[in-house]
């Protein structure tokens, strides 16, 4: 893989992951109802995990010498202001699982990287979690 290539996949790979759903809610943040905190807790922690993430795939791009494209938001994402955690975490999983598909394609590209495999394992990680919370709020 020539330099070239493995910048843009870095970058592509930044910007699933600073341009994320989870991420855009952080700035938008969903309506909570009392007793669905937890909801909004995970949507926390998968943010406070992108950002290290973030930072980990910008400083090999820094490494490369290569310039930094953090892209745009999603304009389709706007249309989730004020609206309830139950609402977002349904349309969270459903991002997050093209954010794993996109993620697995940034992997095959840059060959066993281990920062790719890393941010691949995080993103099931999140997908698995967000996946716990709609059953739990489902379930209230």
């Amino acid at each position: 893989m020539t330099t070239a290539d493995r910048t843009a996949t870095l970058n592509r790979l930044l910007q699933i992951h600073y341009r994320s759903l989870p991420m855009y809610l952080a700035s938008a943040r969903p309506w909570v109802p009392r007793g669905h905190e937890k909801a909004a807790e995970t949507l926390e922690l998968i943010v406070e995990d992108q950002k290290r993430t973030v930072d980990k795939i910008t400083h090999a791009l820094l490494d490369l010498g290569a310039d930094i494209d953090l892209g745009e938001f999603p304009m389709v994402y706007t249309d989730l202001h004020d609206l309830s955690v139950d609402y977002v975490l349904k349309e969270l999983v459903e991002a997050q699982r093209r954010d794993v598909a996109a993620i697995e394609d940034c992997v095959a590209d840059l060959a066993g990287d281990p920062l790719a495999q890393e941010a691949l394992g995080a993103a099931k990680g999140h997908l698995e979690s967000l996946e716990e919370a709609v059953a739990e709020t489902a379930a209230r």
